[in-house]
């Protein structure tokens, strides 16, 4: 069950979010990890940053609380995605192949824009989640 509180709420998180990982999380795009040796994470699994997995992950889940359960994993979804999108409306880049994000199932063009493969996905099994009867 779609609840538009919710998804306010998960869309506002996403932009300030995104705004406080571009400015403050990720200074790779200013430079700042290429001075230090070493500083590069290594992957907790897959592609997956221990950042993302012991962090974000657990953080999204708790921000995209609501109920029913189905709604809540489609919020979480969902929040992914659109903290994703935020991220690089915040770096006022658009998203190039090779980058971090179209790493997980790669990515599509559409027109001159590069999409990574998971953001649709995401969006799907989301909508699949709200329109779930439980």
């Amino acid at each position: 069950m779609f609840d538009s509180w919710s998804f306010a709420r998960i869309a506002a998180f996403a932009v300030v979010y995104a705004g406080i990982e571009f400015r403050y999380v990720n200074r790779s795009e200013a430079e700042w990890t290429k001075k230090m040796d070493g500083f590069l994470e290594k992957a907790a699994f897959w592609v997956v940053a221990p950042y993302h997995a012991y962090l974000l992950l657990p953080l999204f889940i708790i921000v995209a609380f609501t109920l029913p359960v189905t709604a809540w994993a489609g919020n979480t979804f969902l929040l992914a995605v659109l903290e994703d999108v935020a991220y690089f409306v915040w770096r006022g880049k658009a998203v190039v192949k090779g980058e971090w994000t179209t790493t997980f199932f790669g990515s599509f063009n559409l027109g001159r824009l590069v999409v990574p493969v998971w953001w649709p996905l995401d969006v799907l099994v989301a909508v699949g989640l709200y329109l779930a009867p439980f």
